[in-house]
């Protein structure tokens, strides 16, 4: 199967709402679950900064990457990361994130943070497994319909 990284493109939005809305993933996500129009929203924030992982068939994985600036040009902050789950726990994550962050590296990046609810057991370890450490927790962060949720502050140096 040959794989590339790229910028999304409109013709991408069913494929990565498909994704982002999957009950796998969407709990973990900034916001519920969205009709296709209520992420049209979504998208329109988040396409200039949303890289893909895509075979000839499908997207594998997309990350959504926001670079610093001026003081804090050497940090990317990852905002979102999903894998699609039909093609979960072939460590494929593991794969896409090494070249995430390869590239990342190359570009001058010396830090990258995320962010990950206290109960995403399975990001916290996927995660550490790659090296981030916690560095804090932003104590009711996530309102999930009327339940707050706690975020980990992640961080790894390149």
């Amino acid at each position: 199967m040959e794989v590339q990284i790229t910028s999304a493109q409109e013709h991408d939005f069913e494929g990565v709402y498909e994704i982002l809305m999957h009950e796998g993933v969407n709990p973990f996500m900034n916001y519920p679950v969205l009709n296709r129009e209520e992420f049209r929203e979504i998208w329109n924030e988040i396409a200039t900064k949303l890289f893909l992982w895509k075979s000839s068939e499908e997207i594998i994985g997309l990350i959504v990457i926001t670079k610093g600036t001026y003081r804090v040009k050497h940090i990317a902050y990852i905002e979102k990361l999903a894998i699609n789950q039909n093609l979960r726990s072939r460590g494929l994550g593991t794969k896409f994130f090494g070249f995430v962050i390869n590239s990342l590296a190359s570009q001058g990046i010396t830090k990258v943070e995320l962010g990950v609810e206290v109960d995403n057991l399975a990001a916290i370890d996927f995660y550490k497994k790659l090296g981030f450490e916690i560095e804090g927790v932003r104590k009711k962060l996530l309102d999930r319909e009327g339940v707050f949720v706690d975020n980990y502050y992640m961080a790894k140096f390149l």
